[in-house]
């Protein structure tokens, strides 16, 4: 088939694209058309060469790859340059951490050696992760009630991710899951410890402990909330 850019009436109109496809190309060229972005801009929908044009072609793969949830072309983690990384399978982004050199530098809340508390008593979410780490992402100032700036890559909504969300970066084929060295995760999600993550999740048959993700061995574990471990801030999802 020739290769060509793609209208709406040509998706319509077009013969041998089967009828299932033809009813989501025709909505989501539409759109792609009314938002396409200039080549310094972000990726097109479907548009996999990169050449902000998205052929018929491209865009079946891209209804194929939604419908038979396939592998991820390039990779699943994306470094988007900017000390984040976006999960392209659940559309989380994760912080970026840095400096990792055994050292901790409380200053900058993406120094890779930080640890923090859950809790600053038995229970509440009062930690020096939330009132530190969190605070220092989500920080943001505003001089007119109306645009806030100051948050760290323009978001305010940075959080401790879930247990659920720790485990499902867990790497078995990397690191020390593999008798390697280093952590399971995937090597764009670094630098990180081999060493226990805080969670968001409070272990339910003990609220004094909360849940946290092991990748020197790529295990969940609880541990008390008044104890010191390292946290990955991660925003967004679907």
């Amino acid at each position: 088939m020739m290769r060509r850019p793609i209208t709406l009436a040509a998706a319509i109109v077009e013969e041998e694209v089967p009828m299932r496809f033809r009813i989501a190309l025709a909505a989501v060229s539409a759109l792609t058309i009314s938002l396409r972005p200039s080549p310094s801009a972000a990726q097109c929908l479907g548009d996999f060469n990169r050449d902000s044009h998205v052929t018929v072609d491209e865009l079946i793969t891209a209804v194929r790859n939604s419908l038979d949830d396939c592998q991820l072309l390039g990779g699943r983690f994306v470094d988007n340059g900017d000390g984040t990384v976006t999960d392209q399978k659940t559309g989380l982004v994760w912080e970026k951490k840095e400096n990792l050199d055994g050292n901790a530098d409380f200053s900058d809340p993406h120094d890779a050696d930080n640890t923090y508390t859950w809790s600053g008593g038995a229970n509440a979410p009062d930690g020096t992760v939330f009132t530190e780490l969190l605070f220092a992402l989500n920080g943001g100032t505003s001089p007119d009630g109306v645009v806030t700036s100051g948050c760290f890559t323009g978001h305010c909504d940075w959080r401790l991710p879930t247990i659920e969300e720790l485990t499902g970066i867990v790497d078995a084929t990397q690191g020390t899951c593999t008798n390697g060295s280093g952590p399971c995760i995937d090597p764009t999600l670094g630098p990180m410890q081999a060493d226990g993550y805080w969670s968001a999740t409070t272990f339910s048959r003990n609220l004094s402990t909360a849940w946290l993700m092991d990748f020197s061995g790529g295990d969940a574990a609880h541990g008390g909330k008044n104890i010191r471990f390292f946290v990955r801030a991660v925003r967004g999802g679907p």
